[in-house]
């Protein structure tokens, strides 16, 4: 038979005197009390593409809540520091469509040199704005400041979201997009609350005493260097193999492998250029993106110039936020299940629904106002979600970078027309009744526009349906 090892090592004696026993009997003792090795538990592992989609998330969290929800919170300090009047401060805004101008090039170096060195120096670009901030002292530095800041939203975020959600989560990418882009919700409601605590505190630096406007500044410009920091730290272009085995990979073929990047597929700017598709979807975007220009920045003085008290007006914006980031997991779901076509053309036409109802009815009753305002809050924040989806879904990732970069230049129209129409529309009639009907209209054109927007068949499309003929 088969012995056992150390089945022949002689075995101990046992001890004689009683001073040898005792001894034995306390080593005995120690071995049966001796604590046994407890299994340790193990946590489900988390799929390295969280990791990546986080860094887009907490830029988006960063421009959108600091250069947009946060900025009026800053225009009395700015007017009683300087003198200068709101017309001159609210004029920095049009700087946002610098980055829509620039997203095109942007577009080209991420398709070839990756996302990662993009999102660097963008958000550099932001944290240096704000850091040089308190060093202010003539008109003129804060546009200089303000066209920095801008110069790196379209890198910081939008653009590097959609490449990134295509290639790690190729199956799930509605809800995925929608989650990404939910920072800019999160900007919206954490944002406004730091800002308050910022411009509340005091702020000293070496020794001197800095207006309060300055302290919060140089607060955003530190999360923005620790949010640089940490886009270096996580985000990648591709998983390995064995990330993309892992549970929640859905994108195998676009593993980095040792032979290099991975072959992604789509169309070429060529051919997108060429087709229908991608200008019906670029009017519908430009049409589209109205929302942000010329509404979201004036509902709260909608709702105050309809006698609703600034404090119900305050959380109706917070509210915006809240179902906004609701809209874009949902909405984004849903382009799983219908195509981010069809999910857009229901968000715009919900859009255009709920701003109608908002701006006629909304102010007469607290029923009326915590309905349309968060129904509208819940398909404008899903409009962020679907139109990088749209062109994802016709042009593939490839070439998304370029094709996303040449319709984000042509968002300058709105980002530009969107606060002429809106103060013009006040400086007239009193109101902005007229510019919002005016835009709800835009939307109902965009959604009847992406009828047009059909994808092209592929040529292996057209090959297999000739065979079935």
């Amino acid at each position: 038979g088969i012995r056992a090892p150390g089945a022949d090592a002689p075995r101990p004696r046992a001890p004689t005197d009683n001073a040898q026993l005792f001894l034995y009997t306390l080593r005995l003792m120690s071995k049966t009390l001796r604590p046994t090795r407890r299994p340790r538990l193990r946590l489900p592992a988390i799929y390295a593409g969280w990791w990546v989609i986080s860094a887009p998330f907490l830029a988006a969290t960063l421009t959108v809540g600091s250069g947009q929800y946060a900025f009026g919170q800053f225009i009395e300090p700015l007017e009683t520091q300087f003198g200068w009047t709101r017309t001159q401060i609210n004029l920095s805004l049009s700087f946002t469509a610098i980055g829509s101008l620039i997203a095109p090039a942007l577009g080209w170096i991420m398709d070839r040199r990756g996302v990662r060195g993009i999102m660097v120096v963008s958000m550099l670009l932001i944290a240096i704005s704000y850091l040089l901030r308190p060093l202010m002292s003539e008109l003129w530095h804060w546009y200089a400041l303000s066209l920095v800041q801008y110069a790196g939203y379209a890198g910081a975020s939008i653009l590097p979201a959609g490449r990134l959600v295509g290639i790690w989560f190729a199956e799930k990418r509605g809800r995925v997009m929608g989650i990404t882009l939910m920072g800019n919700n999160f900007g919206g409601f954490t944002f406004p609350l730091i800002t308050t605590f910022a411009l509340a505190a005091s702020w000293q630096l070496s020794g001197i005493a800095l207006p309060s406007w300055a302290g919060a500044y140089l607060l955003f410009g530190v999360i923005g260097v620790a949010l640089t920091l940490y886009t270096l730290l996580v985000v990648r272009e591709y998983p390995t193999p064995a990330q993309a085995r892992n549970r929640g990979a859905t994108n195998p073929a676009a593993a980095q492998t040792q032979a290099g990047p991975p072959a992604l597929t789509g169309a070429s700017v060529g051919e997108a250029l060429r087709s229908k598709a991608f200008y019906a979807t670029m009017i519908a975007v430009v049409l589209g993106t109205f929302t942000y220009s010329a509404i979201l920045p004036q509902v709260f003085n909608h709702l105050t110039a309809e006698d609703v008290p600034i404090a119900t007006a305050g959380l109706a914006l917070s509210a915006i936020a809240i179902c906004g980031m609701t809209g874009k997991f949902v909405m984004g779901l849903l382009a799983e299940r219908i195509t981010a076509r069809y999910a857009l053309m229901i968000d715009l036409t919900g859009q255009a629904t709920f701003l109608l109802l908002l701006t006629h009815f909304a102010p007469l009753s607290n029923l009326y106002l915590w309905t349309f305002v968060p129904s509208f809050g819940f398909f404008l924040g899903a409009f962020g979600a679907l139109f990088p989806l749209i062109i994802q879904d016709a042009f593939g990732i490839r070439r998304y970078g370029s094709i996303m970069g040449i319709i984000n230049m042509a968002t300058a129209i709105s980002f530009f027309g969107g606060p002429v129409l809106a103060g013009r529309s006040f400086d007239i009639t009193g109101g902005y009744h007229f510019a919002f009907m005016t835009v709800a209209a835009l939307f109902y054109a965009a959604a009847l526009t992406l009828t047009q927007a059909k994808p092209a068949k592929s040529p292996q499309e057209t090959m297999d349906e000739t065979r079935r003929l």
